[in-house]
């Protein structure tokens, strides 16, 4: 479900006999889609328990009614089927369809609503990183998108600006081992199954 260009195709393809991706609109996707169908994730246009897996990372911010996709989600997938999700925590609003956050355990409330059992919700970063991420996508906006103000010097400063970035990551990791936080992560991963 919001399938983009199927980057994980390859990864998961030998252990699989069939893979169906969903984008909203064949216009979806942050480079376009190979979507094998379009629609809203809340109405797929699936039979009930006829998929095993369900695979949406980085989508349920997307969606305006994510409790009637997770029931939906619920709905087409078979028992002992799985569902694996990513979503933002701490992330800049990227997209004018940008309507939610997760707090680590806010999709599982509602997978669990739904009848599906949480097996893991893991962050995905820890504090420091989370931190060092949003300074990075502070400088890679205002120096290095051309509608900016700074974009002309950051064009060239651009191999400063990449080495402070680099800088900021390594620092961020380096205090993420050091000082080890998960309270603010960028992201979650949320897996769960159906009983």
């Amino acid at each position: 479900v919001g399938c983009g260009t199927k980057p994980y195709k390859k990864l998961f393809e030998p252990y699989i006999t069939s893979y169906f991706g969903l984008e909203y609109s064949p216009e979806s996707g942050f480079r376009g889609n190979a979507a094998d169908f379009c629609g809203d994730a809340a109405k797929l246009p699936m039979a009930d328990e006829c998929v095993d897996t369900i695979l949406c990372t980085e989508v349920m911010e997307h969606i305006h009614d994510p409790e009637s996709t997770i029931k939906e989600f619920a709905r087409v997938l078979r028992p002992g089927g799985t569902i694996i999700t990513t979503a933002p925590f701490v992330y800049p609003i990227h997209d004018k369809y940008d309507f939610f956050r997760y707090s680590p355990d806010g999709l599982a409330a509602i997978m669990k609503r739904y009848g599906l059992e949480i097996e893991t919700v893991k962050p995905l970063s820890g504090t420091a990183v989370t931190l060092a991420l949003m300074f990075n996508m502070y400088w890679f906006e205002i120096g290095f998108i051309w509608t900016k103000w700074l974009y002309p010097i950051g064009l060239v400063l651009r191999p400063l600006l990449w080495i402070l970035c680099l800088f900021v990551n390594a620092v961020g990791g380096m205090f993420e081992k050091i000082l080890p936080s998960n309270h603010m992560a960028f992201n979650h991963l949320t897996i769960a199954r159906k009983i």
